[in-house]
């Protein structure tokens, strides 16, 4: 799925993350307790940073369409 049509579905389906966790899907963050999923260096990067900032990849796909599915699933996981 693309990008819009990932927080069209998490928002028609009441997703969440978590209250410890923000999403950031337009860049590659620091910031602590982020999960996010952003275009960087030619591919699409799943990330995760901990309670004292610092990204780490989670995994990186090709296409928009790759990424958002997989991050949908992580989502998944994080739900409350």
């Amino acid at each position: 799925m693309t990008k819009q049509e990932f927080l069209v579905r998490y928002r028609d389906e009441k997703l969440t993350i978590g209250a410890a966790y923000v999403m950031i899907l337009d860049k590659i963050s620091d910031a602590s307790l982020v999960v996010g999923c952003a275009y960087d260096q030619g591919v699409w990067k799943i990330y995760e940073t901990g309670e004292r900032g610092g990204h780490y990849v989670i995994k990186e796909k090709d296409t928009e369409d790759e990424a958002f599915d997989y991050f949908y699933e992580l989502v998944l996981t994080l739900n409350d």
